[in-house]
């Protein structure tokens, strides 16, 4: 079968550059394709299913009046639409909503233009039990499901055997910043305490690269790392003695390799809302669904 998946990969991202290693190795039998939100000027006539995600894809950020419809979800509704003028299925796997800071309180209105499309899609699986209480809420079926993220079944090779813990690893965004007075505060810790430091970018450049070169500026003994790939920033946060996180993905490298890490308590939606008593492994229930669906 050959499957198009829509999410937000190929910007910059390290954890959502995760994705589609992820789903290549849970689905090696299939043929994929991948696509996010530059529109691409046709999509394969061959194929059999469009599966929108992974990652925080479900969103209505910036739609002027707030009840409209934003540029992103024009996008995944070309996607959509595509599938349904084809007559082939489409779906939605490890996928969450996600809202701008302490502006969830406001889905029912913000997520108005998905509604239709949740009440369509073939499968809804969704990373937080929060995600799946609000989609059957406003959509009122009864079968989306939670499941961990599916990053969380992202383990390369070997990592785990790498000896001993090095030191402190800090992957900023948001309040996880060098210009922050609590990291500062933890940072001079550090140093009485001869604790490596280490910053790793997970962000797009564009969004984090200026945390980078203004670490580097501050804290010139503290190690920068400003273009890892997915797997060069697992191995980066497993070798590490702790974790400080303010990138979704930092939390899931740190829980997979079983490093102690931290978040600040003002954090996105998805940070905010992660169900930390779920074992990891049952994030292979998304595929579980997939391949139900398939086989039917």
């Amino acid at each position: 079968m050959k499957i198009a998946f829509v999410g937000a990969s190929g910007y910059g991202n390290i954890g959502d550059d995760t994705y589609p290693l992820v789903f290549a190795q849970q689905l090696p039998e299939h043929e994929l394709v991948f696509y996010n939100s530059d529109l691409p000027s046709s999509l394969p006539d061959d194929l059999d299913m469009i599966v929108i995600g992974g990652g925080g894809v479900l969103h209505n950020a910036g739609a002027e009046p707030e009840e409209g419809e934003s540029p992103h979800f024009r996008c995944m509704r070309f996607y959509i639409h595509a599938a349904i003028e084809r007559g082939i299925p489409w779906g939605i796997l490890s996928c969450g909503f996600q809202f701008e800071v302490q502006r969830d309180s406001a889905y029912a209105r913000s997520l108005k233009p998905w509604v239709p499309y949740l009440q369509q899609a073939a499968f809804i699986t969704l990373r937080s039990p929060e995600c799946v209480r609000i989609a059957r809420e406003i959509s009122g079926r009864a079968d989306a499901v939670f499941f961990p993220d599916a990053a969380y079944l992202y383990h390369p090779a070997g990592v785990l055997q790498q000896g001993l813990a090095e030191g402190v690893t800090i992957v900023p965004a948001g309040l996880v910043n060098p210009r922050n007075a609590l990291i500062n505060h933890y940072l001079r810790q550090f140093a009485a305490s001869g604790v490596p430091v280490s910053w790793l970018r997970m962000g797009a450049l564009v969004d984090d690269g200026w945390m980078l070169e203004e670490a580097a500026q501050r804290f010139p003994d503290s190690k920068t790392i400003n273009a890892a790939d997915p797997e060069a920033a697992y191995r980066c946060i497993a070798s590490s003695r702790f974790v400080i996180t303010g990138r979704y993905h930092g939390m899931i490298f740190s829980r997979t390799s079983r490093v102690p890490f931290i978040t600040p308590t003002e954090v996105p939606y998805k940070l905010r809302q992660e169900d930390y008593a779920a074992p990891t492994a049952s994030a292979a229930g998304h595929f579980e669904v997939l391949r139900r669906f398939i086989e039917r």
